[in-house]
């Protein structure tokens, strides 16, 4: 009786202070809004350069997940997720000093650390402090989308705010980005472990042997292989239409202090959407991640053709930023829902398995697709880019779309042991 009381504060503890931490560390706060730009005019790099960043930073990310899966199962999750803050402010400092592309990309293998142990560790951490009840998965969605609408919301500040920063001293918003992140760090420090500790028995052949057995069991169901193609095709091209945004802002001339203006709606969006998450999987059901990359996809073919065919002005920023808002909607729904299929009928032991294994997936997807956007910006403009990989992407869904409707959405008892992992 002692023992479940105080894991249950332990779990209360946690489950209140993850809200919070997930509004400071689910991204660079302050730098992302003005990345870009800083990569381009502070430090010199070419559009196509910066979208290639993406590729060597999801090259980095998939082969080091194994053996950061193997680091993270030996050290536990909260180690991790403190060791993942530690490498993040490592990486800012070096972009911060950087004097030539070399130290760019070795700041990309800082961040591929830094995001690998932040991405096997943090939703874990969230999961293991959930009691097991039959409404679990939807007490998981509540938190994760409450501390992700206040991450949306308070980047949305710190983007405006860094637009108008950037412009008094290029330096500003990556110094002030190093600080959340110290923040973050802070937080990361008073959660408590949930996870069982069997030190004498936890060597890197058992936990690499784990890990195999979670690849081989993810390979040999129908459910999780659909599921994590679909996934990590969409991280991929969310990436990729990320960099291509704020890239076709810029190359418009829209002024940084506006760009970090139409960013901060977005976030608000974005914040907004992640909270209506459930409701739009009960309404779609297994449908939903086919209508968020369809809408994505066609989003950006709208948003280089009105650049391509000669709009004026206003009515080609208003349609461009309309598409970004549908983009940033779809997003935001999309991170709260791709954490709850992933953690449907999986024991908290294999969870963090899941998550190494879509990383991969996702990096890999990330790695190609950036190879692809950043080698069209070799030879055309990035209106053109973005129509060429919209039509590209849209295709794609489809088909990964119809491997997926009768593995997907299913009923528990339609499913097959090779689909669930009991505890």
């Amino acid at each position: 009786m002692e023992e479940q009381k105080k894991l249950a504060l332990k779990n209360k503890l946690n489950m209140k202070l993850y809200p919070f931490y997930k509004m400071i560390a689910s991204d660079v706060l302050f730098f992302n809004a003005v990345k870009v730009l800083f990569l381009t005019q502070v430090k010199g790099i070419s559009n196509a350069n910066v979208v290639f960043m993406e590729t060597i930073y999801a090259f980095f990310k998939l082969i080091l997940q194994v053996p950061m899966t193997v680091i993270v199962s030996k050290l536990g999750i909260r180690k991790s997720i403190i060791i993942g803050n530690i490498f993040w402010i490592l990486e800012l400092v070096l972009i911060m000093f950087a004097r030539n592309y070399f130290m760019i990309i070795l700041s990309q293998l800082l961040s591929s650390i830094a995001w690998s142990c932040k991405t096997i560790s943090e939703t874990p951490m969230l999961n293991t402090s959930v009691p097991e009840t039959h409404v679990k998965g939807k007490i998981f969605s509540k938190i994760e989308s409450k501390g992700y609408s206040m991450y949306c919301y308070i980047s949305a500040i710190t983007t405006v705010l860094a637009g108008f920063l950037y412009e008094v001293n290029t330096y500003i918003p990556i110094m002030l980005a190093i600080i959340f992140i110290l923040f973050a760090l802070i937080v990361s420090i008073n959660f408590i472990p949930i996870e069982k500790q069997e030190k004498k028995e936890d060597t890197i052949n058992k936990n690499l042997n784990e890990v195999k057995e979670a690849i081989v069991f993810i390979l040999k169901s129908p459910r999780l292989k659909s599921l994590l193609l679909m996934l990590g095709f969409m991280w991929g091209i969310i990436c990729l239409f990320g960099t291509y945004q704020t890239t076709l802002l810029k190359d418009i001339k829209v002024p940084a202090k506006y760009i970090g203006i139409i960013l901060a709606l977005l976030d608000i969006v974005q914040g907004i959407s992640s909270t209506k998450a459930n409701y739009f999987n009960e309404k779609h059901k297994n449908k939903s991640l086919t209508y968020i990359a369809i809408k994505m996809s066609i989003g950006i073919v709208i948003a280089g053709g009105v650049v391509i065919i000669g709009l004026s002005r206003i009515p080609q920023i208003a349609i461009i930023i309309l598409t970004y808002i549908l983009r940033m909607s779809d997003k935001g729904v999309y991170q709260i829902i791709k954490k709850r299929y992933m953690g449907n009928f999986m024991t908290p032991k294999m969870l963090t398995k899941i998550y190494a294994t879509y990383s991969m997936m996702a990096s890999l997807f990330r790695m190609i697709i950036g190879a692809i956007g950043s080698y069209l910006l070799t030879f055309m403009t990035i209106e053109y880019a973005m129509v060429i990989v919209g039509i590209l992407a849209t295709i794609v869904t489809l088909i990964l779309s119809k491997y997926m409707k009768p593995r997907i959405g299913l009923k528990l008892e339609e499913y097959t042991k090779k689909d669930i992992a009991y505890i």
